[in-house]
């Protein structure tokens, strides 16, 4: 093996300048490079070709050939890798679905990434209407039928994902609009937060807590223990939360406060949402104007239906309130909005969250390198991504950056 110093701007995308030691041949880092993108192993032929681009400086072009020319980044690495955020065990395992999808849609065509938090949009797949009841698409060049999307049912993914039909294809993986598929209320539509699979996972039964619970695990990298703060005050704190757990108002205020005063606040955007016989249900409201707009309405009959303390919080709309933006939690660099109404507005500011674009950004380098960011490189590799990350908002990006960034290991 040959030792080939590099002191130059870390993956040509206006990265801060370190000096790496690389301690592999430019043929094995054409493998290893080949291989953190797709998963698979180069042939003669691959690796011949890639190392050929990284001698001749064209290792950035390499990566996105990559990229592009091989299915598995899109059906193996990115289905892996959003898999665990769309389900509470964290499994890869789960079937494809219109969360997952909007993810790895979000990334292939390289939109800003952060619309998924709030944006009107969402993927599925297309192609010739077929059956007795023009139900089902044909995807002709594939010879793959999947039926249409079903707000009640996950068929549509799942015979897609049986059929492997290739996410990186654009006439068949299409980005679409979510109105008139996941729900006809145009104030429910929120990016991932209104697909069916985010309500499959995280509005079944409970009180609507886990939607924000595992936003922070798998998007801020943070649990919920992590962001207590019991400082907050609690005036948002529901009433099916016990003020003295255990016959002690102390526990209250030392532990469960702490989570509570800052989740419930923040998780009224969630109030009109829940998921019941396979179905998102958004419960209509309406507007009020009297000397000031307020939005009234049901909410989830589940969110006030266990009264354990009387003179907690009632939610009677989906106003919330950001009370981490001071203290500890100031460091995730929340969005400027600190208040608003329902899951878009909610998504909107946590779409200019500092704390995600880092969060991403360890995961994929976690997936890409094999490895936690530990030593002091690999932490500025992460922020270096981090930032790029913040610039062009691009998710293809943050996989090449680390991909290029480990591939001389």
């Amino acid at each position: 093996m040959k030792i080939k110093p590099i002191s130059k701007k870390l993956l040509g995308l206006g990265f801060a300048v370190f000096s790496v030691c690389v301690h592999a041949s430019e043929r094995d880092q054409a493998k290893q490079l080949y291989s953190s993108l797709t998963g698979g192993t180069a042939n003669k032929a691959i690796a011949d070709r890639y190392e050929r681009m990284i001698k001749e400086g064209k290792t950035q072009e390499a990566a996105k050939q990559i990229v592009e020319s091989n299915e598995g980044f899109y059906n193996v690495t990115l289905k892996n890798f959003f898999t665990p955020m769309t389900n509470e065990d964290g499994s890869q395992f789960a079937e494809l679905n219109d969360m997952s999808a909007l993810l790895i849609g979000a990334t292939r065509d390289e939109i800003d990434f952060f619309r998924v938090f709030w944006d009107n949009i969402m993927y599925q797949f297309d192609g010739t209407l077929t059956g007795r009841n023009r139900d089902r698409y044909y995807l002709e060049d594939l010879d793959v039928t999947v039926p249409k999307y079903n707000r009640t049912k996950n068929d549509m993914y799942q015979a897609a994902e049986e059929g492997l039909v290739p996410l990186g294809n654009r006439k068949y993986f299409i980005q679409t609009q979510q109105n008139t598929y996941t729900t006809l209320d145009g104030a429910a539509i929120a990016g991932m937060f209104s697909t069916r699979g985010f309500a499959a996972a995280y509005y079944p039964a409970g009180t609507n807590r886990a939607a924000f619970a595992y936003f922070a695990k798998n998007f801020l990298c943070k649990e919920m223990e992590e962001l207590s703060d019991t400082s907050v005050p609690d005036f948002r704190v529901r009433r099916d939360v016990d003020r003295a757990p255990g016959g002690s108002a102390d526990t209250y205020k030392t532990f469960c406060v702490g989570c509570h005063a800052g989740q419930d606040a923040l998780g009224g955007a969630f109030a009109y949402y829940d998921y019941v016989d396979g179905r998102m249900v958004y419960g209509a409201h309406d507007v009020v104007v009297d000397g000031r707009a307020e939005v009234v309405g049901p909410v989830a009959p589940k969110i006030n239906a266990i009264n354990t303390f009387a003179d907690g919080k009632i939610t009677t709309s989906d106003s919330w309130i950001n009370l981490w933006t001071e203290g500890q939690n100031e460091e995730i660099g929340w969005g400027s909005q600190t208040a608003g109404n329902g899951a878009k507005d909610l998504g909107k500011m946590l779409a200019e969250t500092k704390q995600v674009r880092t969060c991403l950004s360890q995961q994929v380098f976690e997936t890409v390198c094999h490895r936690k960011p530990v030593s002091s490189l690999d932490k500025n590799i992460v922020n270096s991504m981090a930032q790029q990350f913040d610039r062009d908002r691009n998710m293809k990006n943050v996989f090449i950056n680390a991909a290029i960034a480990c591939m001389g290991e």
